[in-house]
């Protein structure tokens, strides 16, 4: 079973929240948490979202899930990786470093 943690205090220099997603992945919960963030900023575009999935493990997720997953996250806005691919993805980045992560994520 998966579940998140959204951090509501976005710091206060940067504008970031964190969420951190743990345990097995699971589509209901990620189509939830897309539905939460959505609404969230929508309340302030100014807003960053960088989410943690360090603790989260493997779990079944079937190409209907995919689905749901695509058009929830296409409802709350382009995420950075998918900007990098539309940019010739040499901005993609994965982190295993939250504040290297945070850098990226402010930087572009």
């Amino acid at each position: 079973m998966s579940t998140y943690h959204i951090d509501s205090q976005a710091s206060k220099t940067d504008d970031v929240m964190l969420v951190k997603l743990s345990g097995r992945a699971q589509a209901e919960t990620i189509v939830k948490l897309l539905g939460e963030l959505n609404a969230i900023t929508e309340r302030d575009s100014s807003l960053h979202v960088l989410i943690d999935e360090t603790d989260l493990g493997a779990g079944f997720v079937g190409p209907s899930d995919i689905g749901r997953i695509a058009q929830a996250w296409q409802k709350a806005g382009l995420n950075r990786m998918f900007q990098g691919f539309a940019d010739g993805a040499e901005r993609v980045s994965v982190s295993g470093d939250r504040a290297r992560a945070r850098a990226w994520l402010l930087e572009g």
